[in-house]
């Protein structure tokens, strides 16, 4: 048996029973990926650990919800339902330390400062670089909308937002962007 197979049968057992060695070797498996998923919204690394295991504390709470139709996809499904799970447990966070965040445009110091030199191709280091230069809000709309899939009535709905918001962060998000990757090429 692969060792994907172990852990879907892991999986699977999991949720019929609370095996806290099962919870553990899930936990083992997909804490990198969350934390990956974690730091597209939050940018202290202590916060998002916290974040990570507070959605762990969730989806462990709640694995009698999940549900899987396809045998095929199951690994594929279990991840973006925790994923889900850490998206929503990140912008909770985010919500909740909403008056400590500023909406306020960088400087153009500010930007030289951090501008990353030519490259024939960006790096994930690159991009995570630049997507953390955009404002929380504009950064946030772009990584569910562009990363995680929603639409903009899910995100409207989500960070309790027009969605007409949502579109034009979004725009916003890409233009900044756009203008942060062209200023990193010239470099």
């Amino acid at each position: 048996m692969s060792a994907e197979t172990d852990l879907i049968r892991d999986i699977s057992k999991c949720l019929k029973e609370a095996d806290e060695r099962l919870k553990e070797r899930i936990y083992k498996h997909y804490w990198g990926y969350l934390m990956g998923v974690s730091l597209r919204y939050i940018t202290s690394r202590d916060i998002a650990k916290e974040v990570v295991n507070d959605s762990f504390m969730k989806a462990f709470n709640h694995m009698e919800s999940f549900t899987c139709d396809d045998e095929n996809n199951f690994n594929k499904v279990f991840k973006a339902w925790l994923a889900k799970i850490t998206v929503r447990t990140a912008l909770n966070e985010i919500r909740k330390r909403k008056s400590t965040l500023y909406y306020e445009e960088l400087s153009d110091e500010h930007e030289r400062s951090y501008s990353q030199s030519y490259d024939d191709s960006l790096n994930v280091a690159d991009i995570m670089g630049l997507l953390n230069k955009l404002l929380p809000m504009h950064k946030t709309v772009f990584s569910l909308y562009e990363i995680e899939g929603f639409n903009h009535e899910e995100i409207a709905e989500m960070l309790e937002i027009p969605s007409s918001s949502s579109r034009v962060y979004l725009t916003r998000a890409k233009e900044k962007l756009r203008g942060l990757y062209l200023k990193s090429v010239v470099k």
